[in-house]
């Protein structure tokens, strides 16, 4: 199974080691499922874990950052990124995970943002909510 996170996801993850986000990498991690990304997401992540208000919630040094963001880019899979959708009018910058899972022919997209969670799915790829997200992998576990 492979699934695309919106930047809400990891951003999440950095603040709440416990959280949903958290606990999604974990299982990514762990090889429950196969992550699918692209350079426009991962720069988005990178400098959205810039923001002050986001450093000051995270703490992490400039170096933690790179870290994180380049390991992602090493492990994860990723979409050349070439194809552009224009489905969000609202917040354009989210068109680039809508873009990501159907280049990389993603099986779900894990999204807070309801921008995402409003479609309920894109090009047939599920647009669901990190819980919901979290279930489906332990239903496939069991």
């Amino acid at each position: 199974m492979k699934a695309v996170l919106d930047v809400g996801q990891y951003v999440s993850a950095t603040i709440q080691s416990r959280g949903h986000p958290a606990q999604i990498l974990a299982a990514w991690q762990a090889g429950a499922f196969e992550l699918v990304t692209s350079d426009p997401i991962l720069a988005d992540l990178r400098r959205v874990l810039f923001y002050p208000h986001i450093r000051k919630r995270h703490q992490w040094p400039d170096e933690a950052i790179h870290l994180f963001v380049d390991s992602l880019a090493l492990a994860a899979i990723r979409t050349p990124g070439r194809l552009e959708v224009h489905i969000i009018a609202d917040d354009p910058t989210d068109n680039k995970v809508l873009a990501c899972a159907q280049e990389g022919q993603a099986d779900y997209i894990v999204a807070s943002d309801e921008h995402l969670t409003r479609l309920g799915s894109y090009a047939g790829i599920p647009i669901v909510l990190p819980r919901r997200f979290l279930a489906i992998l332990q239903a496939q576990g069991d």
